[in-house]
């Protein structure tokens, strides 16, 4: 009988040892698990930390593109001085359209309204307003005309070929009347 009851303690010990080895088994694995969790939640903080950065860098980057731009148009001529004029809506676009018949004249040639863009830094509704408002102001060396796809082109012409085109067609006086209409009614 004593060995009886010495077997069932040994078993009764066996089978508790085995319970404690079993828990410490699961304690083990919980920790690790919530180990795992504060892992990826730091992680998850970690990216979106580095996706607020990547748009802060995002939008340094457009903000230098279009201060390059502006230098790059700038560059070579001397400041604008323009006389001064009571205010009004119309002076911030004269002194661009001035800016723009000056860079003209220092570098003739054909420009298209995304070429203007890009050397004015100015949006696209704005560079076709001074464009127009440029044709307006010089229209003896300034040419506005439409290409394919409506597409706007402002040509700088010297005063040697402005003497020569001055004898303009009546049909390119209405091309050219047509085409201001429908510049007027983009911007």
């Amino acid at each position: 009988m004593f060995e009886e009851l010495l077997e069932l303690y040994k078993t009764k010990a066996a089978e508790s040892e085995r319970k404690m080895k079993e828990e410490q088994a699961m304690i083990g694995m919980i920790l690790a698990v919530e180990k795992m969790s504060d892992m990826v939640t730091s992680k998850q903080r970690d990216v979106e930390l580095l996706g607020r950065l990547i748009d802060q860098v995002d939008r340094l980057s457009k903000d230098v593109a279009d201060l390059k731009s502006q230098l790059k148009a700038r560059q070579g001529r001397p400041p604008v001085q323009v006389a001064v004029k009571p205010a009004g809506e119309g002076r911030a676009l004269d002194n661009h359209a001035a800016s723009l018949i000056e860079l003209m004249a220092e570098r003739p040639g054909k420009y298209t309204t995304s070429e203007l863009v890009d050397m004015l830094g100015l949006n696209k509704t704005t560079v076709i307003s001074v464009m127009k408002r440029a044709a307006d102001m010089d229209p003896r060396h300034i040419r506005l005309t439409q290409g394919k796809r409506k597409k706007l082109n402002l040509a700088y012409v010297p005063e040697e070929e402005g003497a020569s085109e001055m004898a303009v067609s009546d049909s390119d006086t209405k091309d050219q009347d047509r085409m201001r209409l429908e510049l007027m009614a983009m911007t």
